[in-house]
């Protein structure tokens, strides 16, 4: 059986079970697995549609791995960018993000970006989701990131 994470939005009492993609990603996947838990307050991503982004620790530096700009719902990816690479963003950059609707492109200010699919959520995900969609108008909001075990 495949390696799990549950992502969970803390106060709302959701979750999601992301099924790791070892194969397609064995760096990436391992990394985060090392990492977990984790946890932050996730936001959404203005430049790239239907997206939610959870910055994590800077020092998880990894190159992209089979890395793609073309999303599909229920994908969980992970970025990683340099500071300094482009303007307005001195400092290191890295981030677990996952799509939960067919708009999604992952983009920064200049246009879409590779990412690493690492992961793919499980099931129905229909609540998990709707909680993605209301941080648009909510804002923030806490996630944590672990082992399901």
């Amino acid at each position: 059986m495949a390696r799990q994470i549950r992502l969970t939005f803390v106060d709302d009492g959701v979750s999601a079970l992301v099924e790791l993609l070892d194969e397609a990603a064995p760096r990436t996947c391992r990394a985060i697995w090392e990492a977990l838990p984790l946890a932050g307050e996730a936001q959404h991503a203005i430049y790239s549609g239907s997206e939610i982004v959870l910055l994590i620790p800077s020092e998880i530096a990894l190159p992209p791995e089979n890395a793609t700009a073309r999303v599909a719902v229920g994908d969980v990816g992970y970025w990683f960018q340099k500071g300094g690479e482009r303007f307005g963003f001195p400092d290191d950059l890295s981030e677990i993000a996952w799509f939960y609707d067919r708009d999604a492109v992952p983009s920064m200010p200049d246009g879409p970006v590779q990412m690493t699919i690492f992961g793919r959520i499980l099931g129905d995900a229909t609540a998990f989701y709707q909680v993605c969609r209301r941080i648009r108008r909510e804002g923030v909001k806490r996630v944590q990131v672990e082992r399901a075990e």
